[in-house]
């Protein structure tokens, strides 16, 4: 029965008790130079390690302590040899090596071999680190002696003690030192490699998790082996024939690989092939690549997870490459020799490794797939970017085998990663346009989230790297095309779909169109960065060929789904009028200096009323919701008609607000915003939607300069009226306040009509008189006297005003604010200087 923790605890305890008793009997017995009472009290504390219950972790800890013991014991050997080797040559006698030759025989008395084994360590290498002593027999000595502890875990300690004794002190001036000396080292290693193995397969079938876990925590011993190889490799020059990798391929590959090849355990395999991975050089690697690959590799236990190391090897390369271009600045002198890396022959190392696994495991599973796929889009896009034939075979191949895929969304999603890895690569999203197999492999997706996954990491990289280099704007069609098509499943998401967290409140949601409609903010968001991408359609030097790939981004994308042009079609109209005032103002230009194309009036009109169908696409399907936008569009659109003087398109334009104000915004419920928060006694304060819309329009009108009379005075004629017909006598009164502007202005030389300013303001006049409430007809009193004086009409009307406001102020109660208001505008008609 396995022991519990407690009892663990206790015995570990008592070891450590009894280990540090005996040391510091040990070292009181060396301060007195008692060496053989020195050495029962060693063996008495060695022999805590021969136990069988403690954990890994626990026989670690008294290891250290029994270590740390030996080193006590060492250097007192040391410092004893170094005093009888001058007291001996003093006598002129040289045999100063007979001590520890001496206690090397005599420790291997000793009863229990753990003991015996641990002390002719500690000597053995004590021995090898004085001049002249028998190296190589010692080496060869103590690992065959390392023979007799089988022992899983007390051999494996035992023979990472032997590997730190003697990690500075084995032999490599020369090529049969170098060779015994590698020997040694890999023999140590497959011994340890086999009782780690070992482990595994002891106790109760029952423990087998726990042995595993164990297991674990030893492995580092195992691996040490490796790191000193690597080292050792590293450290000897050889003679003039010697090359480290082709020593590494000739003799350290083969035999390491062999026996991680025959252990056949999933973690031995796992852990060392990452241990050779990382301890040796690049050049060792691709010198043995093709060898590591389809010798090693595909032989290694069928649990075993390939694309992990297949990921580590490829990361090691990618690091390589890195620091091949960190040192690339370097003068020759001081740059390091390094091997020179064919991309293509890397590539196709992989790629025939990949094959040939795929061939013998038909059920390698999705994600295995998928994680080495990965590593070499990884590999071909950190080596060579620019050069995208061997990237393109990889998504053949995917394209070509997803169709056995479908079925399972979990294999789905898997390959689906393979398309994110380019685009967070890439240096230029362009380069996608060359992947003839990217895009038919990303519409074989079934899923369309993982195709809006993959969607918005391509618009987040064009973002991006527009915002760091104008070189990335979509300047022609075929770029268009290459990235909008992509961004057509985000396009055609509907915000109106059935979905029941959203309808429940679980999912956050935002009220648009009244309430009507509930969206996520991260379908706003997504949106938003459809917009942004439409704003990366720019041809700077051409303005007329910028509009029309913004029409083609319209008729062939955007319009897909009639339900969100709401949000994309603002920013489409806006760059497209942007770019209309370009082409615009260089017509006005070349007009002024007589140089005007008859044909680009024409031209230029056309392109405006292609504008006016895409506003009027926008109305058709959104005026019950959002008429005030579209109103507002075709107000800027006029504005501009207006600057460019095209007088009858501009007439036009403002003829259609009309229409929309008529259609949409007198009367129309779904129009309506709250007014309750609007103070009527507030001329700031807003109001009704019609009443905004007309204000609206009035400063719209104002701003034209270039309509001919008859057009001008149709327009604001027709504008008063609608002014006149709100139902709110505040409103009335301010609407009709806002158009008597519009015919006081001075247009081409013609003089302003003050009849009708006057009859606009007598009209407000009676409205106001008209209000229920005394203090907000006062108060419109005097915005009317405001206005009066501003639009300088006649002083008899201005006159009638302050008499009248003066009769009704003084019945108001809390008049203070009007009395105020009221006196400042008198002190300003009577000094107005």
């Amino acid at each position: 029965m396995p022991l519990s923790a407690n009892e663990q605890k206790t015995i570990l305890q008592s070891c450590i008790n009894n280990i540090k008793s005996q040391s510091n009997l040990m070292k009181h017995d060396l301060n007195d130079n008692k060496l053989l009472p020195a050495l029962k009290h060693c063996s008495n504390f060695l022999s805590e390690l021969r136990t069988n219950s403690l954990t890994p972790k626990q026989y670690y800890e008294i290891y250290m302590l029994v270590f740390d013991s030996l080193e006590t014991l060492s250097a007192y050997l040391l410092n004893t040899h170094t005093a009888r080797q001058n007291a001996k040559k003093n006598n002129k006698e040289h045999n100063g090596s007979a001590f520890l030759a001496d206690l090397y025989e005599i420790v291997q008395y000793s009863g229990n071999i753990i003991p015996r084994l641990y002390m002719m360590i500690v000597i053995g290498t004590t021995y090898m680190s004085i001049e002249g002593a028998p190296t190589k027999d010692l080496m060869k000595d103590m690992i065959e002696m390392c023979h007799g502890v089988q022992h899983p875990i007390r051999g494996l300690f035992l023979r990472y003690y032997l590997s730190q004794r003697t990690k500075n002190l084995l032999p490599f001036d020369n090529q049969a030192d170098f060779q015994e000396t590698m020997d040694f080292l890999i023999a140590n290693f497959i011994e340890m490699n086999k009782l780690w193995v070992r482990l595994q397969h002891q106790g109760h079938s029952s423990e087998r998790e726990l042995r595993y876990r164990e297991r674990k925590e030893l492995k580092i011993l195992v691996g040490s082996n490796l790191v000193r190889l690597s080292q050792i490799i590293d450290d000897y020059t050889g003679d003039e024939s010697y090359s480290a990798v082709e020593y590494y391929k000739d003799r350290i590959f083969p035999t390491v690989t062999e026996q991680i090849i025959q252990c056949r355990d999933h973690l031995a395999q796992s852990y060392l092939i990452d241990v050779l991975i990382q301890v040796f050089p690049d050049d060792f690697h691709f010198a043995t690549l093709d060898k590591l690959l389809n010798e090693v590799f595909v032989n290694l236990h069928p649990m075993l997870r390939k694309s992990e190391l297949v990921q580590a090897l490829i990361d090691r390369f990618i690091a390589y490459e890195k620091f091949a271009n960190d040192i690339s600045d370097l003068s020759v002198e001081e740059k390091p020799v390094l091997h020179n890396v064919n991309i293509d022959e890397l590539f196709q190392a992989f790629w025939n490794f990949y094959s040939k696994l795929s061939e013998l495991d038909p059920d390698l599973p999705a994600e295995e797939h998928s994680l080495l796929l990965q590593s070499l889009i990884s590999l071909l896009l950190t080596f060579d970017p620019e050069n995208l034939t061997n990237l393109d075979v990889i998504y053949k191949f995917a394209e070509k085998n997803l169709g056995n895929l479908e079925e399972n969304a979990e294999k789905e999603e898997m390959w689906s990663n393979l398309l994110i890895v380019p685009v967070t690569h890439f240096k230029s999203i362009k380069s996608l346009l060359n992947l003839e197999n990217f895009y038919d492999f990303y519409n074989k997706l079934t899923n369309k989230n993982l195709q809006k996954q993959i969607s918005l990491a391509i618009i987040d990289k064009v973002i991006a790297l527009a915002t760091e280099n104008q070189e990335e704007l979509l300047s022609d069609v075929e770029q268009i095309d290459g990235i909008f098509k992509y961004l057509l499943v985000l396009i055609k998401e509907s915000p109106s779909k059935l979905d029941t967290a959203k309808n429940l409140g679980v999912t956050k949601t935002i009220k648009i169109n009244n309430g009507e409609l509930l969206v996520t903010p991260e379908f706003l968001e997504v949106q938003e960065k459809i917009c942004k991408v439409v704003q990366l359609v720019e041809c700077p030097e051409d303005p007329a060929k910028n509009i029309s790939n913004l029409m083609h981004v319209r008729k062939t994308y955007l319009n897909k789904n009639l339900e969100n042009i709401v949000f994309t079609y603002p920013t489409l109209i806006s760059k497209i009028l942007f770019k209309l005032k370009i082409i615009g103002y260089v017509d006005l230009q070349q007009q002024q200096q007589k140089k005007k194309d008859e044909t680009s009036e024409l031209q230029l009109t056309s392109q405006f009323k292609n504008l006016s169908v895409v506003i009027n696409e926008l109305y058709q399907y959104h005026q019950e919701y959002s008429s005030d936008l579209i109103l507002a569009f075709y107000l800027n659109v006029a504005i501009v008609t207006d600057q460019l003087q095209l007088e009858s398109l501009c007439y036009e334009l403002f003829t259609q607000c009309f229409v929309i104000y008529e259609e949409n915004l007198i009367l129309s419920t779904h129009q309506n915003r709250n007014t309750s928060n609007v103070n009527p006694r507030d001329s700031l304060s807003g109001g009704s939607l019609a009443f905004e819309s007309i204000l609206a329009i009035a400063n719209s009108l104002a701003k034209t300069k270039n309509l001919t009379k008859d057009s001008y005075e149709s327009l604001i004629t027709k504008l008063t009226l609608y002014a006149s017909k709100l139902l709110k006598k505040n409103e009335v009164t301010r609407a009709i306040l806002a158009c008597a502007h519009l015919w006081n202005q001075e247009r081409k030389d013609e003089e302003n009509d003050g009849k009708r300013v006057l009859e606009c303001l007598q009209k407000c006049l009676r409205v106001a008189d008209g209000c229920l409430d005394p203090f907000l007809s006062v108060k419109l009193f005097i915005e009317i006297l405001n206005q009066s004086i501003i639009l300088n009409v006649d002083s008899w009307f201005t006159n009638g005003v302050i008499d009248l406001i003066k009769t009704n102020i003084e019945n108001l109660e809390d008049s203070q604010d009007l009395e105020v208001l009221f006196k400042r505008i008198l002190a300003y008609v009577e000094n107005p200087n």
